[in-house]
């Protein structure tokens, strides 16, 4: 029997033999030949004894003899094509890494040690011809095991390239003299760029514009395998307003993404230009005009609400509208104080849209408070145009008109949503300093369940805001807490949705009907859409379900999947499977909430909404990797064991956890409730109130009553 100072003497041998660090690890091939060298520390006399590839299916071991190349270096050779042809099936789908056994002398015993070859033993690594390659019908993948950050091989099982940027990050953005220039740098690790192309995608038209970038390495660490790149773009903006003036593009968004050639890599590696470090300059946020004819392109930069991507918005204005801005701005000030009696409020949530808590509020004070100088934002194409106009066309924005200009320079308070600088002339987070109004943040969901500390926190360069509105003090901790806000900038209200949510009117539908409701995502290039359509494929796996059907008819539910705009291109597959399948930008999802009985989302905060309503909410969340990392997809991490709903991963779980419901009409259960309880103060149909309160009282401090 061991006593305790031998186990103590054996934990002290494993963590001294773990400190250990050979030189150098490297790896050749040629043909289908991989030839591994090893040269190892000299501390505490290692021997090796084999090297040996492990099937990770099987578990099976194929040992090689090691090759003593010199004092403490050693080599294995074995060709990857006959390996395969003699140890795997017919169209096999199988992953192989590398290992080896190694002996150390400890006073004067010899230790055993089984490890994979990994990046993490030794301080230097280097590669020749490590490419994928094809044997037949097979295709042959190289890489680095993220768990063990041991060298693996798959056969026709695709390994995404990610897995080797390390890091990107943004260190200037500026324009000057008609040129945007963007500086940062680009980390990969254990291999290097052969070349990066710098690729400007449109996000409603799609259209892609390859331009100048140059890419330097600057430096290679030992030990962690990095290489460390500082890169540079430039886009001439004359040039490039010429060609949206041929394409007759009209407003555009432009996200930014390196296509990176790894060496050995047959397809670029797709990574978002993103992640700005503490830019302070305000030369960030410059705009830049190129007038052609009638026309008038604006160019700010910016970036994007959920993976702070760097984007360059172009705004296209009739010249006579741009020219009245620019003659008015610089006085803006200046007439403002003719303008003080008429007290003017301005909402807006997006050009296009009126349907979130802009619109609800902006209803709420047209109805409630007539008097009041209050108006709303929006582009004459929208389709919630119409609507809007219903309520006062005199108290609608077009957006770009000469009266939308005029009024938002004179305002004296703006309510926004979550991007606020998209209701602005130029989508310039900075341009509201020009008139000095009040900024309300009327935020689209409760906020918690998404991270928007980058795009909505109290330090990002951004967005500024004046007041936040939330719904509970839950909500209120996480704006203090994570968000960093003042208190005194914080008020519970509620949102102004809720007024309609929770109005209980008679005959009001509750049908027998379970909604499907994915989450919006930002879409992008290659890679970049592969979160979407591994989360489409697994709710289009559950739809098919057999268990699933069972459950839906033996429940008489009508199932309704409600597809973001990113899902679009699935919606024939959608509707291929026997439910009703919708747009949420096309329907009033309010309404859609209000008459389901079950919501399955995976991260959608609308999810919070329903629990409101004391139905019960499923958190489906497959493993399935965000775009720019390689974490998954985890509400759980941002408000833990808070979301109001049961959470799983698992498709058969889901269906457990539903048939757990029993039979109509379905409640949350105690849990689940209490949970939901604490993220809403007020269950009622006074939030609009409660945000004219606040609104007046940052408007009036001297004159607001507690």
């Amino acid at each position: 029997m061991s006593s305790s100072k031998d186990i103590q003497s054996e934990e002290t041998i494993e963590q001294q033999l773990k400190t250990i660090k050979h030189p150098s690890f490297s790896i050749r091939k040629e043909g289908d030949t991989i030839m591994t060298t090893l040269s190892l520390s000299k501390e505490q006399t290692p021997s090796l004894k084999e090297f040996y590839i492990l099937h990770r299916e099987t578990g099976t071991r194929y040992p090689f003899l090691a090759e003593k190349t010199g004092e403490s270096t050693y080599r294995f050779t074995v060709s990857i094509r006959e390996f395969i042809r003699q140890n795997t099936s017919k169209n096999p789908k199988e992953h192989f890494e590398f290992y080896f056994v190694i002996q150390y002398l400890v006073n004067d015993e010899w230790i055993q040690k089984e490890e994979p070859l990994s990046l993490d033993l030794f301080d230097h690594f280097d590669s020749f011809g490590l490419s994928q390659f094809k044997d037949e019908d097979n295709n042959i993948y190289p890489y680095f095991s993220r768990k063990t950050h041991g060298f693996c091989f798959t056969v026709n099982v695709p390994v995404r390239s990610i897995r080797y940027i390390h890091a990107s990050q943004i260190n200037k953005v500026e324009i000057q003299k008609g040129h945007l220039h963007v500086a940062g740098e680009l980390i990969t690790t254990a291999i290097a760029i052969n070349r990066v192309d710098t690729i400007m995608v449109g996000r409603k038209s799609g259209t892609q514009r390859t331009i100048h970038s140059n890419h330097q390495l600057n430096r290679l660490e030992n030990g962690t395998h990095h290489y460390f790149y500082d890169y540079e773009i430039d886009v001439a903006l004359d040039d490039f307003a010429k060609e949206l003036f041929i394409d007759n593009i009209g407003d555009e968004d432009f996200d930014f993404y390196f296509e990176v050639y790894l060496n050995g890599l047959f397809d670029p590696t797709v990574v978002r230009i993103a992640h700005p470090q503490d830019l302070k300059s305000r030369k960030i946020y410059k705009d830049y005009a190129v007038a052609y004819g009638k026309w008038v392109y604006l160019f700010a930069p910016n970036f994007t609400e959920q993976y702070n991507g760097l984007t360059l918005a172009a705004t296209k204005y009739a010249k006579e509208v741009y020219e009245y801005y620019r003659e008015i701005q610089p006085f803006a000030r200046l007439i403002k104080p003719f303008y003080t009696d008429r007290k003017i409020w301005i909402i807006g949530e997006k050009p296009m849209e009126a349907r979130n808590n802009g619109w609800y509020f902006f209803r709420y004070l047209r109805e409630t408070y007539p008097e009041l100088d209050v108006y709303y934002v929006l582009d004459p194409d929208s389709p919630d145009y119409e609507k809007v106009c219903a309520l006062g066309e005199d108290h609608v924005l077009p957006f770009k008109s000469k009266k939308y200009i005029r009024t938002l320079l004179m305002a004296q308070i703006i309510l926004t949503s979550e991007a606020p600088y998209h209701i602005y002339p130029t989508r310039n987070p900075l341009w509201i300093d020009t008139i000095g109004a009040k900024r309300v943040l009327l935020q689209n969901n409760v906020l918690g369940l998404q991270p928007v500390k980058a795009s909505l926190g109290f330090d990002t360069k951004q967005f500024e805001t004046d007041l936040v509105l939330v719904s509970s003090k839950n909500e209120k901790r996480y704006a203090i807490e994570t968000l960093d806000y003042p208190e005194q900038q914080v008020a519970i209200t509620g949102l102004a949705r809720f007024d309609t949510l929770l109005e209980e009117k008679e005959g009001a539908l509750n049908t027998h009907q379970l909604l499907i409701f994915p989450t919006e995502q930002e879409t992008g290039l290659h890679h970049q859409t592969e979160a979407i359509d591994r989360t489409a494929k697994r709710f289009l796996s559950l739809l098919d379900n057999p268990d699933f059907k069972r459950f839906s008819a033996e429940r008489d539910l009508q199932v309704v999947v409600a597809l973001p705009h990113a899902m679009l291109r699935y919606l024939s597959d959608f509707s291929a499977l026997n439910c009703q399948v919708l747009l949420q930008e096309y329907v009033d999802v309010l309404q859609l909430v209000k008459e389901s009985s079950i919501f399955i989302t995976d991260s959608d905060p609308l999810a919070f909404d329903f629990s409101f309503l004391t139905k019960p909410v499923y958190f489906y969340q497959p493993e399935v990797a965000l775009s720019d990392t390689t974490s998954p997809i985890a509400p759980r991490e941002i408000y833990l064991n808070e979301l109001p709903g049961e959470i799983t991963s698992n498709e058969e779980n889901l269906i457990y956890l539903l048939e757990q419901l029993g039979k109509p009409p379905f409640k949350l259960n105690r849990k689940n409730r209490k949970k939901a309880d604490a993220l809403i103060e007020y269950r009622d149909t006074q939030s609009n109130e409660r945000i004219y309160a606040a609104v007046m009282k940052l408007l009036n401090p001297r004159n607001a009553t507690t």
